[in-house]
This record gives C-alpha cells, sequence and structure tokens, in this order.
C-alpha cells in the first residue's frame, strides 16, 4: 500500500509539472514551421540542412569543452524564435543568433562558463564580441527575458521518473541514454520544430523502448511505463494523428542510423552482456485504444552528429 501510495503521488507531482510545462510549450515558446510560412528564408536565412549543421555544430562544441549537451536543445530553441521572430535577415546573422543562442544557452544550464571571447573565436573572425553581445540583448528582447523553455529532454526526464520500481536500475540507465539520443537527433531535424516537445518525447520515449529487447524490458513494463506517462498528457495528444506523425518520422530519422545500434551494444557491453536484441517481428503496444507499431528501423559520447535525415 505504500509503495501505491508512492506511486500516485509521484504521477501527481509529474503531471502538474508536465501541464505546466505544455502551457509554456504553446504560448511562449511555441514554434511553428516557419520555413513553410516563409520560404524566402530558406534561401536568404537557412533551410533545413543548414540548421541542422549548426546544430551540430554546437553538439561538437560542447562535447569539446566537456559542457552539458541539455544546453543545445534550449540554444536550439532560442534559435528558431530568433528565426521566426525577424531578429535575422541573412546567414551571417543566422550563425551569429547560433552562436548567441548557445553562448547564453550555457550561461543558463551550465555550471562552467565559456568566455565569450573564446565563444568568438569559433566564427573564424566573422564576429566581434559586441555582435554577440547586441543579438542577445535582441534575443532577450523578444524573450521578455524567459529563458527556460521546455525542451523534449525536460519531458522525458518527467516520464522517466514514472518508471515503475519494478524496472531495474540498468534497464532504466538503458531507457535513459536511448531517449535522450534519439531525443537529440530531433533537436537536430528541422522536420520536428513544429511539433511540441512534449509529444516529441513521448514518441521517443515509445520509440526508445522498442529498441530494448523483451530479456530487459517485459512487455507489461512497457505498457505501464507508456500509461504512466500518457497520463501526464491530455488524451487527445496522445491518441492524435500528430503523434503517430511524430513516431512516423523518428522511424524514418533512424532507420540509416548505426549509432543507436552502436549505443545499445556499448551497453550491452557495460552492463554485463544482457541481450538487447532489436526486434524484427512488429510488435503492438497497447494503451487502451491507441497503438504503435514498430518497424525494424534501424550516441553522451553517443553524439548525433552527422545525423541522416
Amino acid at each position: 500500500m505504500k509503495d501505491f501510495q508512492k506511486d500516485q503521488i509521484t504521477l501527481e507531482d509529474v503531471q502538474e509539472v508536465v501541464a505546466r510545462m505544455c502551457r509554456q510549450e504553446s504560448t511562449t515558446y511555441r514554434r511553428s514551421d516557419y520555413l513553410a510560412h516563409d520560404p524566402t528564408l530558406e534561401v536568404e536565412v537557412a533551410d533545413g540542412t543548414w540548421r541542422q549543421r549548426i546544430i551540430e555544430w554546437m553538439y561538437g562544441v560542447v562535447d569539446h569543452c566537456s559542457l552539458r549537451r541539455d544546453s543545445v536543445g534550449v540554444a536550439a530553441i532560442f534559435l528558431d524564435l530568433c528565426v521566426e521572430r525577424n531578429l535575422v535577415e541573412s546567414r551571417q546573422e543566422f550563425q551569429l543568433a547560433a552562436m548567441t543562442a548557445l553562448q547564453l544557452a550555457i550561461k543558463l544550464y551550465d555550471s562552467t562558463m565559456v568566455k565569450l571571447d573564446s565563444m568568438v573565436k569559433l566564427g573564424r573572425g566573422q564576429f566581434q564580441i559586441q555582435d554577440v553581445v547586441e543579438m542577445e540583448s535582441k534575443l532577450l528582447a523578444a524573450l521578455q527575458w524567459r529563458v527556460h523553455p521546455p525542451t523534449s529532454l525536460c519531458f522525458l526526464r518527467q516520464y522517466l521518473q514514472l518508471v515503475p520500481s519494478s524496472v531495474s536500475s540498468m534497464t532504466k540507465y538503458m531507457l535513459s541514454e536511448v531517449t535522450r539520443f534519439i531525443a537529440e537527433i530531433s533537436v537536430c531535424l528541422y522536420k520536428f520544430v513544429k511539433y511540441p516537445p512534449s509529444a516529441v518525447a513521448y514518441a521517443t520515449l515509445v520509440t526508445a523502448m522498442e529498441r530494448i529487447g523483451d530479456s530487459v524490458l517485459a512487455p507489461w513494463q512497457r505498457q505501464d511505463i507508456l500509461s504512466r506517462a500518457a497520463n501526464t498528457l491530455d488524451e487527445s495528444v496522445v491518441h492524435s494523428p500528430m503523434m503517430m506523425e511524430i513516431y512516423h518520422l523518428l522511424q524514418v530519422s533512424l532507420q540509416k542510423n548505426v549509432n543507436l545500434e552502436h549505443l545499445l551494444k556499448t551497453i550491452e557491453v557495460q552492463c554485463g552482456g544482457v541481450d538487447t536484441v532489436v526486434h524484427s517481428k512488429k510488435q503492438v503496444l497497447m494503451r487502451g485504444n491507441s497503438y504503435y507499431e514498430t518497424c525494424t528501423p534501424p550516441t553522451h559520447q553517443h553524439s548525433p552528429r552527422d545525423v541522416v535525415q
């Protein structure tokens, strides 16, 4: 009875936090498909491929400097909002906005500081310190100093708190690492910008669990975890065509990515040779009347750099 009450309290706490973050993602930090709304941006500012390269560059910077990778998810939202709110008008300004967004995110979310002049040097002489300072002022004004956007990793962190005690600590670690890897890929790819991070995180959780063998995570445990996570979201979102669309996009994005399989094998070795075979057959994860079919789709030092579209 004690464990049950603890689970109930945890669920209520997570529901409250997730509800608050959902309000934020749909208002203050809402992003849209801005390239579709203004096709001239693709030519003059950045297309999806250029944005991907910039985000991968961000991951390269934080890895090189041993900084928190979570900062990149925040910086990506800052960067998208810079474009959407007309703060950049050229590719060079887009690069400046990216550098500024990453610098700001590191200042807010990392205990290690990167000196501004060191960051500017990464621009290879294109920018001066004053350029970054001015862009940061524009960004902060556009955001009205609201600089804590809920990222997909923020939502995943909440969902993973709901993993029941019956799940081993090794499996929890594996879930954490695999969901992080998939979430970081979605950060890189422009096609996920228009979707709310809460939904991307839920689809990521489904996709991650499909990559873990039944001997590690039993089917009933998968269903229990999904049910708990789904209970933190609006039911209409969990069962929506949008959710299935995000799920499908994740499958496509992972099909040619061998790094995920490498990540699973690495964790398998770390945890003592546990079976983490990816299922080749279709598997249906049920919750109510909804389902997610697994296909056979195919890193942190497990970096999402060189992401395959």
